[in-house]
């Protein structure tokens, strides 16, 4: 499979097959679908791809690419690894601060944006030397769709040429760009193909809009929800859940809170999702509650929750039977999440835990024991775009020459041979006398009706680092409501050897999370904030 050549292929044998639908609902609330075919989106990126090289865009040239996900970004996206261009995709969600950083780091060539983003341009001028800038304006695109000649590019790319530089969200650090090649694109798409049995032909409803990249090299049709990707906690269920039924999805990868938002629609108003043959939920534990919600949506589906990062995807995996089934009363008794048996190709070790670079891969613990987690596969990316120093932190090889990929997560694996999620390594807690796992813990209170989400993090008392637990609760409560909650997680606490300790709780009304997922818990940022805050955390006596 080669991504370059992807929709080209599939162009020359379905052209006329639809490949892309854009669904828009007007202020009157009015709905149209705008579809294009293969041949079609082949056509445009081939003519896009004439224009970029046009400004000087060529093979080798590193692009900022600041277009929305969505149609543009789809076909701009083409056309750039057409001419062996290299796409750089920032997270839209970042902050200015470490959107800065970012570009500050690469040093793009070329800056390529929709019309809003000249005034970022202007503003990164004392930060970046860009070559051109170059803006995809609506008359722009007018003018283009009227061309009827493109050049025909045939770059001869190598496996281990950069195809795409891949920031991650940065939630427990600063954002680093992951540095692909075309072999690990290749190696990534193939896989996802194989394991999930994924046919062409099927239709993909990405709430995650980065993952239409692959689709064309599936052959899977390309269904864009309307979704403000900055912003993704802003869906409309009515808008999103007509559409999946409309152009019979059948597959579609979401952050469990948008599909808490989409499973709750649908059990309002009586819906089922039929034509759905899979759904991914990932970017943050997920609470088996939500799960058997899901699964009844899909009743000729299944649901899945993968596990990996920016730099190793998909890693390991796990269904919502399997969950139900077995694991999640493991989960309750403070054992972790299981993320299921590493897929095939894909190699973990657990290693002893340390925030220190390694030069050699050390020797894996025994079986059941918590460290880091570490992969090994072929589509791992081998290096941080311009960051040695991440690099030197996150890669390392062993004694036959094979990278390893330090996830930054704690966990395990169990007797039969699968992956248990503990946390973030960096947001562990640890006291004189014990470490916390941040999944581990979670977990207890949770499992309580009032509380929607909790975050564990470190808290510092009398000069003594212990843990404290961060309540975000379901609806509002009194002063004596809270107080008799925070007795009712003590009690909770005090059942489970993991967190018999955990004496100190918290409210806080709006977790942070990430802009990518809207899922994924800042616990370090609410770390920040009750330093700043002491009164606010209360300690429970037994």
């Amino acid at each position: 499979m080669n991504i370059v050549e992807a929709l080209h292929e599939v162009a020359q044998k379905r052209p006329d097959t639809v490949g892309l639908k854009v669904t828009r609902t007007s202020e009157d609330g009015a709905s149209s679908v705008a579809e294009k075919t293969f041949g079609e989106m082949d056509h445009e990126a081939n003519v896009w791809a004439t224009y970029f090289f046009e400004n000087n865009v060529s093979r080798g040239k590193t692009v900022l690419l600041l277009v929305p996900p969505g149609e543009d970004l789809l076909i701009a996206t083409f056309a750039l690894l057409r001419l062996g261009a290299v796409p750089i995709v920032i997270d839209p969600g970042m902050g200015l601060k470490n959107f800065f950083n970012c570009v500050r780091k690469t040093q793009p060539n070329f800056f390529l944006s929709v019309p809003r983003g000249r005034w970022l341009c202007y503003l990164l001028k004392p930060f970046a030397n860009f070559e051109n800038a170059l803006f995809l304006s609506e008359r722009l695109k007018r003018k283009l769709s009227k061309r009827d000649f493109s050049c025909a590019f045939q770059t001869e790319v190598r496996p281990e040429d950069t195809a795409a530089v891949l920031f991650t969200s940065g939630s427990t650090g600063h954002p680093k760009g992951a540095v692909y090649t075309y072999g690990e694109l290749n190696a990534q798409t193939e896989a996802l193909t194989r394991t999930f049995d994924i046919r062409a032909g099927e239709v993909d409803f990405p709430l995650l809009p980065v993952f239409s990249l692959y689709n064309p090299a599936m052959g899977l049709t390309t269904v864009l929800p309307e979704i403000n990707p900055s912003r993704p906690s802003t869906l409309e269920p009515k808008k999103i859940i007509p559409s999946i039924l409309k152009h019979n999805v059948t597959h579609s990868f979401g952050s469990p809170r948008l599909w808490t938002k989409l499973a709750m629609y649908c059990e309002a108003n009586n819906v089922q999702l039929p034509s759905v043959k899979r759904l991914f939920l990932a970017g943050a534990p997920i609470h088996p509650t939500l799960l058997k919600r899901i699964q009844t949506l899909v009743p000729n589906g299944r649901v899945f929750t993968p596990y990996g990062a920016t730099e190793a995807l998909p890693v390991a995996c796990i269904t919502a039977e399997e969950v139900l089934q077995d694991t999640y009363q493991q989960t309750l008794q403070g054992c972790g999440t299981c993320v299921g048996h590493p897929l095939p190709g894909v190699r973990v070790r657990i290693i002893p835990i340390t925030d220190e670079p390694l030069d050699t891969l050390p020797n894996a613990l025994p079986t059941s024991n918590i460290g880091e987690i570490t992969v090994s596969a072929p589509y791992v990316s081998k290096r941080y775009l311009n960051d040695e120093v991440a690099t030197k932190n996150a890669k390392i090889y062993d004694t036959d020459g094979i990278l390893w990929h330090r996830m930054g997560d704690v966990g395990y694996l169990d007797k039969q041979g699968r992956l248990w999620f503990c946390g973030r390594k960096k947001e562990r807690v640890i006291t004189a006398g014990q470490t916390f796992y941040t999944d581990c813990c979670e977990a207890i209170f949770n499992a309580h009706e009032k509380v929607f989400r909790s975050a564990l993090i470190a808290f510092n008392a009398e000069n003594q680092i212990v843990p404290a637990v961060v309540i975000e609760p379901k609806t509002y409560l009194s002063k004596d409501e809270t107080q008799s909650l925070f007795h009712e997680l003590r009690r909770l606490a005090q059942a489970c050897p993991v967190t018999e300790p955990i004496k100190n709780f918290c409210i806080h009304k709006n977790f942070p999370v990430d802009v990518r997922h809207n899922a994924k818990i800042h616990r370090l940022t609410l770390m920040r904030y009750f330093a700043k805050h002491p009164r606010d955390v209360h300690s429970v006596e037994d």
